[in-house]
């Protein structure tokens, strides 16, 4: 009741808010929808209700909301639309919105109940797809029989509507049977077998209002909007369904848009087949010029000269409604005319100051004038300039080059200083000239010797001395503090990220110039060259630095009293420095796009490890530590990205391990770990196999990891077979020595469970027991190496993590 009471004007300007803020961001759809039909139901006043009508067509039309958004929707507002359509006293405006909001979401909600499953539909007022079909069957029986019988307005919408059912019931094309989701929605992409929609009953309704579509055609409507609306829906038909476009187009060809000739012209049946005239004639245009060797392409070449002649024929005598021309002058008169100078031919030119250009030249054309003679060769300036003069009108040529003299002429006038008279210049010398006045005076007696002493003695008191002007120094900025420093550095690394992710990355891999380790990092405006520099910057600019500042810290102390350790010892990875902000950032950035920027994380990383050998020589230091920041910085980009390997990774994880420059025990745990996944164990056997065929200084390390993922059958059941065969060609004695002890702990068990019979026997056990062992180790004492002892091969690595990473 608080509702109905409401006015209207109180009402529109909060859905007007509402209105402005979906426009403003499309994602709010989902939320206002839902809110306003209580509002602008049956209950409320008409001018609300129109407003809600023509929100939801909006709202079905935009382009800024996606489809999958307007599937949603339309569920919460197909119960709302029938009720509309339904209502018998309904508004012919909310009637007509109501149509043009179905026949935007027809689509969408054919293609839901085909492809959505049932929960899609269980969380939405309708509670299932058959629902949602039901009361759409209904809507579409509603609007069918508006289509006689309605307003010229309501019934466009409805053939509007009635060329989406079609276009949807009719059969269509597959753009790709392995990606349903991107084919066209149509009868084509429903199953056979479905329990709501029944395909031979949605052709058999398509059909029939195809042809109730066409008939206004053959019943000679003398409708123009009725007929041009068709026109126009069919021309979406024929292109989109290629099935039922003969049938369209024959329909056209037997229509004829001058019928009402036939009857008395008045002014308007002139404008009625003129305009049916022309819009049947650019559909057929289009048609041919789309298609032009189709089959039917002749019969509308012959129609559309028949429709030439018939337009000739009929408005031939609208020439005689043309106003006559004046008559002419005559030629007695014509001396009595003012003759008028020509306007001037060529431009004046700008103010001075003037640059050469703008003396030569003599056009308006802003393309000539902005037109960068550089970029053309000389030989290329030499030929054009040939043919012109060959070709130029000599009246023409002279004609500009006297513009040009005239203009030059006039800056030089204009640039030559003024003389100054040779008479006494009068001056503010505070005596008035009245005084000086003696009528009895003779100047016959006297004569005026020094009027240039009085002229040079004027200008040098007029002439202004000189003001020399002092040095000016800008004050000094203030100091920066440690957190304003890292804050503006930490700007200016999000900047630099900033232009490297605008640079346009098209260009191929081939037209790149390959500079090699050589390369300036900012030879070139790319994104190769910027994320060189920052690299550089994090790893060479600062070395050193965080030293020189602890060392001057240090001597203002007392002293330490204990001894550091040198920088390549214990560097500070964590710390918040500009270094570290660089690293952090590139590190982010990689993971962003790990897969195209792998060669960013490889440049990168190599800097590192460069940097890191630069700083162990300059120390004498005899290794790297474990926290240097090559070994941090690779352990926490392999832990980021593995994760997000799949097995088709394989090439990408092999060039990473290939062109690194270091790899230790930590790095093949970590590739280790990918044998514990079935389905990336081929990829993790692959990349070792490459690092024992490839890289020999780490040939040991990762045999080792390869006999680790072998003698741990359970926690790497997948890759048991797959390793021993490596070990087969690479450590052939680790099988031997495996199939020996398995053969001695075989023997051992036997002799417990026949203890009896061993013990009966004392001597004859003994000595079958000194036999098998005997031929177990059937072989020189050298090749019985270790015995099958678990964790062996991890104490190798272990030994190999404590010695520095091998470089490979």
């Amino acid at each position: 009741m608080a509702q109905a009471s409401t006015s209207p004007a109180d009402i529109l300007p909060q859905l007007e808010a509402a209105r402005k803020l979906v426009l403003g961001d499309a994602h709010f759809y989902s939320q206002i929808v839902p809110g306003i039909l209580p509002i602008v139901g049956s209950t409320a006043a008409v001018e609300v209700r129109r407003w809600g009508a023509e929100f939801l067509a909006e709202t079905f039309a935009t382009p800024a909301l996606a489809d999958v958004q307007k599937e949603e929707i339309c569920l919460d507002v197909v119960t709302f639309i029938r009720g509309i359509l339904e209502s018998p006293a309904e508004d012919v405006i909310v009637v007509r919105s109501a149509i043009q909001a179905v026949a935007s979401f027809y689509t969408l909600l054919f293609r839901a109940i085909v492809t959505r499953s049932d929960d899609f539909f269980t969380k939405k007022a309708i509670s299932s797809k058959a629902n949602a079909w039901q009361t759409m069957t209904a809507i579409k029986s509603n609007i069918f029989k508006r289509m006689d019988s309605a307003p010229t307005s309501m019934r466009v919408c409805a053939i509007k509507f009635v060329q989406k059912v079609v276009q949807v019931q009719t059969p269509g094309g597959i753009a790709d049977p392995r990606r349903p989701e991107k084919n066209e929605t149509s009868i084509t992409i429903v199953p056979r077998n479905d329990r709501i929609l029944s395909i031979p009953i949605l052709e058999a309704e398509a059909s029939g209002l195809l042809d109730r579509l066409l008939n206004v055609f053959q019943e000679n409507s003398s409708d123009p909007i009725l007929v041009d609306a068709t026109l126009n829906c069919t021309s979406i038909l024929i292109r989109s369904r290629s099935g039922i476009a003969n049938k369209i187009i024959t329909a056209i060809l037997n229509f004829n848009p001058l019928k009402l000739a036939n009857s008395p012209m008045t002014l308007r049946s002139k404008v009625i087949a003129r305009s049916l005239e022309r819009t049947t004639r650019a559909l057929l245009k289009n048609i041919n010029k789309n298609n032009p060797n189709g089959v039917l392409a002749p019969k509308i070449d012959a129609y559309l000269v028949r429709l030439n002649q018939s337009r000739a024929a009929v408005f031939a005598d609208s020439q005689s409604l043309k106003r006559p021309a004046p008559p002419e002058v005559p030629d007695g008169l014509a001396t009595k005319r003012p003759r008028l100078d020509g306007a001037p031919r060529f431009p004046p030119m700008p103010p001075p100051p003037n640059s050469f250009a703008q003396l030569f030249t003599l056009t308006e054309d802003a393309a000539f004038m902005n037109f960068d003679v550089q970029i053309l060769t000389e030989e290329m300036v030499r030929m054009i300039t040939h043919l012109t003069l060959h070709h130029l009108d000599p009246d023409a040529l002279n004609e500009a080059i006297g513009a040009v003299r005239e203009r030059y002429a006039y800056l030089q006038k204009i640039q030559q200083p003024t003389p100054l008279p040779d008479i006494p210049m009068a001056g503010p010398t505070g005596v008035d000239d009245d005084d000086d006045y003696d009528p009895e005076y003779d100047p016959g007696d006297h004569t005026v010797d020094a009027p240039a002493a009085v002229t040079a003695q004027t200008l040098h008191d007029l002439v202004q001395p000189d003001i020399t002007l002092g040095p000016f120094e800008l004050p000094k900025p203030l100091p920066l503090s440690e957190l304003e420093t890292a804050q503006l550095a930490k700007q200016t690394v999000d900047r630099i990220f900033g232009q490297v992710a605008s640079l346009d990355m098209a260009q191929t891999a081939s037209l790149r110039q390959k500079l090699g380790l050589n390369r300036l990092a900012a030879s070139t405006n790319d994104r190769d060259a910027w994320v060189t520099m920052l690299t550089r910057l994090a790893t060479r600019a600062p070395c050193g630095l965080d030293e020189l500042v602890k060392a001057e810290m240090g001597a203002e102390d007392e002293g330490p009293v204990v001894k550091r350790e040198p920088a390549a010892l214990q560097p500070d990875v964590d710390s918040p420095s500009l270094a570290n902000g660089i690293r952090q950032t590139l590190y982010l950035y990689v993971l962003e796009d790990f897969r195209s920027r792998l060669n960013i994380a490889i440049s990168w990383l190599n800097e590192e490890w460069y940097n890191d050998r630069l700083s162990v020589k300059e120390s004498g230091a005899g290794a790297a530590s474990n926290q240097a920041p090559y070994r941090v910085w690779t352990l926490r980009l392999l832990d980021a990205l593995l994760p997000y390997l799949d097995a088709r990774d394989n090439r990408l994880l092999i060039r990473f391990l290939s062109e690194i420059p270091a790899i230790d025990s930590d790095v093949l745990e970590r590739i280790k770990s990918l044998a514990k996944d079935p389905e990336r164990v081929n990829m993790c056997i692959m990349a070792l196999q490459y690092l024992i065929l490839m890289r020999p200084p780490v040939r040991e390390l990762v045999i080792d990891t390869v006999e680790n993922i072998w003698r741990d059958k359970e926690e790497y059941e997948e890759a048991n077979a797959a390793a021993r065969k490596v070990l087969s060609k690479w450590r052939p004695n680790s099988l031997e020595q495996n199939v020996k002890v398995e053969g001695l702990v075989e023997i051992e068990s036997q002799n417990k469970e026949d203890g009896s019979g061993e013990a009966s026997n004392g001597t004859d056990g003994a000595v079958k027991k000194d036999m098998g062992i005997n031929r177990l180790l059937n072989g020189d004492a050298h090749e019985v190496k270790m015995p099958n002892i678990p964790g062996v091969a991890d104490h190798r690595m272990k030994a190999a993590a404590q010695t520095p990473m091998a470089d490979g």
